[in-house]
């Protein structure tokens, strides 16, 4: 009976998305996507209500608040619609289909809660994203649109609606594309480095003016373009953007992690919410940043960010959660915000002042006078300007870091968003196992191997791969991104030794993409064939928050070929460059990830570093030690053990550990000496 306490429950209380769950009392008769709402739609012959958000979306609790669960508002939309809730987070193939359409109506940027209105056959005619309960401040208003659409569907205009709507789904199918018939050449991976740098902000780093993004897998761009370059522009900016995101308010000082983005060029006010895609895709941003400059604060960072994700968003199964909300007790940044008073009157004086100059919490904040955490200068810049001593000073914020943590894990936290993505865990496995090996960090390597486990074990069912998990259910079937995610991570765990089962799940998978996804000759669509209930098939090339899918599938495919030396694999990231071509030539900027594929598929030097170990695994633990620190990103290393079976299996000399280094299927002579093996590999 636990909904007698509710006036109001509709569908999304069978739901296990926590944003569905949101608003499962709202007086809104909502229901999930799904047959049952589009039958009811057209016996009803009513337009669609479809709003599409997630659980940690500020601006969908505050259209909540104002307009669903409003019994007014409530009764307009019932009357007037069919009314559908979605998780964007769990239907991305349905939030990229009307966003693309939102984008082409709605002046400025789309953003969410995204509403769309569509007729009973799903085709969309009209989106908005915020909507107040009434017209304000050039914001139409739910019960005027309302209003207007039934005055237009009633009415006689209903007619010019579907047609128009029609032609809209025209055009989306028009926007389709799947094939090309040319390569690319090298040159826009020179001209979105140039782009990079003109746009680039030289003082506070990222891209000039606000909000400010992290600049994520765009700086593993720019390191791998600076190793080949040289070119001193790209590590500047990489560095100045790492260095003053570090400083910034956008990260979490005594918690650890990063939030959303911030609002400000300075780097210094965030949207507080932490997504676990951002957060694996800095990780790995800052592990590479280490390994290329071997500057302390980039490793500290990478495990700062890792630690956090291990203590608060892994489940006790090895799944990792999806986000944690910027609110608590309705209030954005609360968890996260300080007053002076509130330091100091926990450190003590001395502590809490020199804490609150250093990380600049002021008698009145900028947040209704709280202040954000953030770093006013480097430490060794705070300490020689004050004539303190660096080491004591250190010693003393650190021990009042950890005092505050303990005092801010008694606060009411936001919301964590416990379901389970696997594109997301693709992700953050493969920043943990690739972290796990540079750091040489045992408790990393287990948890992506936990996080793996957790997938094949709860998302993987009859040979089918899953998007979603939540208290025992797995559901929707995954899309590209997923598959291509999981693939990347699990060639990771294969590569750092953690055994052939990874590899050979990794190349079952993308068999199953080629077959689930891939247009005959060409790139791979974003849902699967049998997808139920898009008017429209989509192809996605661009990067947004998240790489394309596309981009790191064709990265799969090269280190498949790499490993294995079957050409269908380099064939098949071929169509994928052949089909992103025409895009890379008018904005290259827009394809990052596509362009960390090409260089690897230009790059004549990359190599494939077999161990064959002996079945005693001698010099296991030498040659790990030797490949552990290198910034090789384009090399592949690949592991033959004893009984291991499969395409990428070469065998011991005389029945010792053998390295063989490969290009394009030739291999040099095979080493077994160990001062060779280890100046071959340092040499790489």
């Amino acid at each position: 009976m636990e909904n007698e306490q509710y006036e109001y429950t509709n569908r999304l209380i069978n739901e296990k998305s926590p944003y569905l769950l949101q608003h499962a009392h709202n007086p809104v008769n909502w229901y999930p996507w799904g047959i049952e709402a589009f039958d009811a739609a057209r016996i009803s012959q009513k337009p669609i209500f479809l709003s599409i958000g997630y659980a940690t979306c500020h601006w969908c609790h505050v259209m909540e608040q104002e307009s669903f669960e409003d019994p007014e508002v409530a009764k307009a939309l019932n009357d007037a619609f069919i009314c559908i809730k979605v998780d964007r987070e769990e239907r991305p193939e349905i939030d990229s289909l009307y966003m693309e359409f939102a984008q082409t109506m709605i002046v400025g940027s789309a953003g969410w809660p995204l509403n769309v209105i569509l007729t009973p056959e799903l085709k969309p005619f009209f989106a908005a994203t915020y909507l107040p309960k009434d017209s304000s401040r050039g914001l139409v208003g739910v019960l005027e649109l309302t209003e207007k659409i039934t005055e237009l569907w009633t009415g006689d205009e209903q007619e010019r609606i579907l047609s128009q709507a029609d032609r809209i789904v025209d055009i989306l199918k028009s926007h389709v594309h799947v094939h090309g018939s040319e390569l690319p050449s090298q040159a826009p991976i020179a001209q979105t480095a140039d782009v990079l740098f003109h746009i680039a902000d030289p003082i506070w780093g990222g891209m000039r003016g606000a909000p400010k993004f992290p600049l994520g897998y765009q700086a593993n761009f720019l390191l791998r373009f600076y190793q080949r370059s040289q070119d001193s522009r790209a590590i500047f900016l990489v560095e100045k953007t790492l260095e003053m995101m570090h400083r910034g308010g956008i990260n979490d000082h005594l918690g650890g992690g990063f939030h959303r983005y911030s609002v400000d060029e300075h780097w210094h006010v965030p949207h507080f919410e932490k997504m676990l895609y951002d957060n694996a895709i800095l990780a790995y941003g800052y592990l590479e940043a280490w390994k290329v400059t071997h500057r302390p604060v980039y490793r500290d960072t990478c495990q700062e960010i890792l630690d956090y994700v291990a203590r608060d968003m892994q489940g006790p199964e090895g799944g990792f959660y999806s986000a944690q909300d910027a609110d608590s007790g309705g209030v954005e940044g609360l968890f996260y915000s300080w007053t002076r008073d509130e330091v100091v009157g926990l450190l003590g004086e001395i502590d809490g002042s020199l804490f609150c100059d250093f990380y600049g919490v002021y008698d009145n904040g900028i947040l209704d006078g709280r202040s954000v955490i953030h770093m006013i200068s480097s430490l060794d810049e705070f300490c020689q300007n004050r004539g303190l001593d660096l080491e004591a000073t250190r010693y003393s914020l650190n021990r009042s870091k950890q005092k505050l943590f303990v005092e801010r894990e008694r606060r009411l936290k936001p919301l964590r968003d416990d379901k389970v993505i696997t594109s997301w865990n693709g992700l953050m496995i493969h920043a943990f196992i690739e972290a796990a090996v540079a750091l040489h960090r045992q408790d990393y390597r287990d948890c992506a191997v936990k996080a793996a486990r957790f997938i094949k074990k709860n998302l993987y069912e009859n040979d089918q791969l899953m998007r979603r998990f939540r208290e025992g259910d797995a559901r929707f079937s995954a899309s590209l991104d997923d598959y291509a995610f999981l693939i990347r991570a699990l060639l990771s765990l294969f590569e750092a030794g953690e055994g052939v089962e990874w590899l050979q799940w990794a190349i079952t998978l993308t068999d199953q993409v080629e077959e689930l996804f891939k247009a005959e000759a060409g790139a791979f669509y974003q849902a699967a064939a049998d997808s139920e209930f898009l008017v429209v098939r989509k192809t996605h090339f661009s990067d947004g928050a998240e790489p394309s899918g596309n981009a790191v599938h064709a990265e799969n495919l090269l280190r498949l070929y790499q490993i294995t030396g079957n050409a269908r694999f380099r064939d098949e990231a071929e169509d994928i460059f052949k089909a992103v071509k025409r895009f890379m030539d008018s904005y290259p900027l827009g394809y990052c990830y596509h362009l960390i594929g090409l260089e690897r598929y230009y790059d004549k030097k990359k190599q494939s570093v077999v161990i064959a170990l002996n079945k005693n695994r001698d010099l296991e633990a030498e040659i790990k030690n030797a490949l552990r620190t290198k910034h090789s990103p384009h090399h592949v290393i690949v592991w033959c053990v004893p009984g291991d079976k499969g395409e990428h299996v070469k065998p011991t000399q005389d029945d010792q550990t053998t390295l063989y280094l490969c290009h394009e299927g030739a291999c040099q002579a095979p080493l077994t000496n160990k001062e060779e093996i280890l100046k071959a590999l340092q040499q790489l």
